[in-house]
């Protein structure tokens, strides 16, 4: 790897190829304590700078609670809390159920947690603890408040001791919104971390309580929702005397591009918490405190002070939580299962398809799939499209564009715009909406995105060279938060399909009309005054113009007509005028277009669908 890296600073001029003979010489003298995580010493004289010394209560307190998610044990009580029968429970009451209605994060808890015994409280009271823990955007209060709300309807009394207030009193680090937002996530997935914890052997735990970079593979190894800060932040706390308190790596990206090779005279060796590793050695000496890179004098080198934080001072941005149950709030007829499936799935795969006829809703539900991935209506981190048959690479990704000065710039597309965001707030899953996926050529428009995209390939590792670089612009990759959700629909004969390699690399729904009795539910709403008889009846025969056209050779499933078309958004004074409206002015021509040719078959579905009652 720090050949590569180096070879690859020797192209770009960064260092000369003299320079990188002399470090790989000096690398491969300690190439055995490197590959263990010890760093290689860095000559010369290291810069001023400022050192964090407040750490020591949080440190204190985060290895009695990792402690207790590998042996057992508790902090808040006089005996094992964290046992496995527990943790069964949480899953069981907590994770597997994410759509519990409610307004905010506690009042949906309290309905998951109710008539638990009192161990099991505690046991995420004290979890609950371990995400807060080192985190400075929560007021000390608002921890203690959180962790009482928690406990408040245990059958028995629970104080917090002095040294846990200790410790949320001297927080280290800002985390981002992501610890407010997707605290649901974040505590599911500490959840199944610990599970995993007691599937590893003794010589696993041993290894990760006693070498940072194998803590490390343990925390990214375990499974759950990827909560990239929250995994900064375990790593962080299971060696505070290694790893850096950053849990955002485009962070630790840029302090390693201000120092490395200029300031330390040789190259990364592609692995950042190493090279962090190697710049405490070389500034602050071990076990001496580590260096304060968002303090002056280091931030100077690095951090862009215009930037707003993610996080205002003391403030908790608490967005209301959005799950399928509010999708279903919102309006949706599919059933929560399906809806979960497809949440799941899309977890997973980080890009799906929503394919299906036409008025099925696929532009409505994508929507709000995003906020369900992303737990909240975070419009910020919603970006939509519409791809056309002139949709290009160069609008898509990145192209050429005429600038002010009758010159030509090169301009990134909604692609690259929204995986930079996405790569700011890593802890934030953020999605970009292609409407009409097949309208245009995708694998056209995507270029060597089509290789990016796939989740397997979200790493540095194996970025590419885009079709359009600037000058001294390394290769690129997706980040791992960046979800693609298209839709497509297949009543189209106009559109292009899709190859097999595109479809290799996302996941397939097709959406299905919905005219059950969640919309027919629907209809009595909108319709107070028709009788249900009414409402049955026109489901039977919206049903049986779509079976028919199903059954049409030259059509197919594909082509029946969707429940958009009969669902009102708002209340109407009349059943049966309304129907008439949409059957003549909506469903007809659709109608016509499919038979184009036999105008006598329109005529005839049509008169079934408005015949007298």
């Amino acid at each position: 790897m720090i050949e590569e890296v180096g070879e690859w600073n020797v192209t770009r001029g960064r260092i000369t190829p003299q320079q990188l003979e002399e470090v790989l010489a000096e690398f491969d003298d300690a190439h055995a304590d490197a590959l263990e995580g010890t760093p290689v010493p860095i000559q010369g004289e290291p810069p001023e700078c400022d050192v964090i010394d407040y750490d020591g209560p949080v440190s204190r307190e985060a290895v009695r609670l990792l402690e207790c998610a590998r042996s057992g044990g508790s902090v808040l009580t006089d005996h094992d809390v964290w046992t496995d029968e527990n943790l069964e429970v949480l899953v069981a009451r907590f994770v597997n159920r994410p759509d519990v209605s409610g307004n905010d994060f506690f009042s949906k808890l309290e309905l998951q947690l109710d008539g638990v015994a009192d161990d099991v409280r505690v046991l995420f009271a004290e979890l609950f603890l371990l995400q807060m823990l080192p985190l400075m955007q929560f007021h000390p209060a608002t921890k203690v408040r959180n962790i009482e709300r928690v406990l408040k309807n245990a059958s028995g009394e629970y104080e917090i001791p002095d040294a846990i207030r200790e410790a949320l009193e001297k927080p280290v680090f800002r985390g981002g919104v992501a610890f407010s937002t997707r605290r649901f996530q974040q505590l599911s997935m500490l959840i199944e971390f610990v599970r995993y914890l007691r599937t590893l052997t003794t010589d696993e735990l041993d290894r990760g309580r006693d070498e940072p970079l194998a803590w490390r593979k343990i925390v990214n190894k375990s499974p759950g929702t990827p909560e990239r800060t929250l995994r900064g932040s375990l790593i962080y706390l299971g060696h505070p005397d290694y790893f850096f308190p950053i849990v955002v790596d485009i962070d630790k990206e840029w302090i390693i591009e201000a120092f490395y090779p200029e300031e330390t005279g040789r190259p990364a060796s592609g692995d950042l918490d190493v090279d962090l590793a190697a710049l405490r050695e070389w500034m602050s000496p071990s076990p001496g405190p580590l260096p304060n890179f968002y303090e002056p004098p280091l931030s100077d080198r690095w951090l862009d002070f215009d930037e707003e934080p993610a996080v205002e001072n003391g403030e908790e941005l608490e967005a209301a939580p959005y799950t399928v149950e509010s999708i279903i709030e919102d309006g949706a007829f599919h059933s929560p299962q399906e809806l979960r499936r497809i949440v799941d799935r899309w977890d997973s795969t980080k890009n799906i398809v929503l394919q299906g006829a036409p008025g099925t809703g696929k532009t409505w539900l994508a929507r709000r799939l995003a906020y369900a991935l992303i737990g909240s209506e975070d419009e910020a981190s919603v970006r939509a499209v519409q791809f056309h048959p002139g949709t290009s690479y160069e609008d898509f990704v990145r192209g050429w564009r005429p600038a002010g000065d009758g010159t030509l710039e090169l301009v990134d597309g909604p692609l690259l715009q929204h995986a930079e965001l996405a790569r700011e707030e890593p802890g934030i899953p953020h999605v970009i909406i292609i409407e009409e996926f097949n309208r245009g050529n995708p694998a056209q428009a995507l270029g060597e995105m089509l290789t990016l995209l796939e989740h397997t390939k979200r790493s540095e590792r194996e970025a590419l060279e885009l079709t359009y670089t600037r000058e001294g612009e390394d290769r690129f990759h997706l980040p791992e938060n960046l979800y693609v959700i298209g839709t497509m629909n297949t009543a189209d004969r106009s559109l292009a399909l899709v190859d097999f390699a595109l479809r290799r690399r996302f996941s397939f729904f097709e959406l299905e009309p919905q005219f059950n009795d969640t919309w027919k539910s629907h209809l009595r709403d909108r319709f107070r005054m028709a009788p249900a008889a009414d409402i049955e009846e026109i489901a039977r025969r919206v049903i049986a113009m779509n079976d028919q056209i199903a059954a049409d050779p030259n059509l197919g499933a594909s082509f029946r007509i969707g429940h958009s078309f009969f669902t009102p958004e708002v209340e109407a004074s009349e059943l049966w005028p309304w129907f008439e409206a949409v059957v003549e002015t909506s469903v007809a021509p659709q109608l016509s277009e499919y038979w184009h040719d036999d105008p006598a078959a329109v005529e005839g579905v049509v008169q079934q669908l408005l015949a007298e009652l």
